[in-house]
């Protein structure tokens, strides 16, 4: 697991000088002091907006990290509930314990995915980590596939699943795609049609 210091990801100024969608995204979550009311637990952005490989029906999805379950929920309804089409749900994914609230603001859809670890090791931060060292790699022909795939629909892991025919369920596959190496990450590239960028 990369560390805190060395991911921009985990640190939001990224979205600041991003693409116009991240700079946007930038101001409505200052706009709506949505990771300041979420501060406790940890919030961490995943999902396709910070990859840029993002629709105009993307989520914005935030990560968060509970320890009592009653206290996620108190504060999503203190701070949210206010705002067009909340909802609050439980759910069980991957055998975890997982709560999920929603809500929009005029510019975006959230979805705000508690569980009781860490919000870098839930399986949408490693799936993002591993997209995002394919993207890195590959020329842009690789991002635009990517996009291409889900303005028709198809998720993301789906996505990247079938761009780069990986077999299995694309949930997991990602998840074991975490522990190759960047050389197995250019061999399939390479395997596939695409050229690498170089360091």
């Amino acid at each position: 697991m990369q560390a805190l210091f060395s991911n921009p990801f985990q640190q939001f100024e990224f979205l600041q000088s991003g693409t116009p969608k991240q700079q946007e995204l930038a101001r409505d979550l200052e706009d709506w002091k949505i990771l300041k009311s979420l501060h406790g637990f940890k919030p961490t952005l995943a999902g396709t907006i910070p990859l840029d490989i993002d629709t105009d029906s993307s989520d914005v999805d935030i990560l968060v990290k509970f320890n009592i379950p009653a206290h996620l929920q108190k504060i999503c309804y203190a701070k949210f509930r206010n705002l067009p089409n909340y909802s609050f749900s439980e759910k069980t994914i991957a055998l975890r314990a997982t709560l999920i609230c929603r809500f929009e603001t005029k510019k975006f859809c959230y979805e705000i995915f508690g569980q009781s670890v860490e919000p870098t090791d839930q399986y949408a931060w490693i799936h993002m980590m591993v997209e995002n060292r394919f993207l890195t790699l590959a020329d842009s022909r690789f991002r635009e596939e990517i996009r291409s795939l889900k303005k028709q629909g198809i998720k993301t892991e789906p996505a990247f699943c079938k761009v780069l025919d990986l077999k299995g369920d694309p949930y997991k596959t990602l998840v074991q795609w975490n522990q190759k190496s960047d050389e197995q990450f250019r061999d399939l590239l390479l395997q596939r049609g695409y050229h690498i960028i170089p360091n």
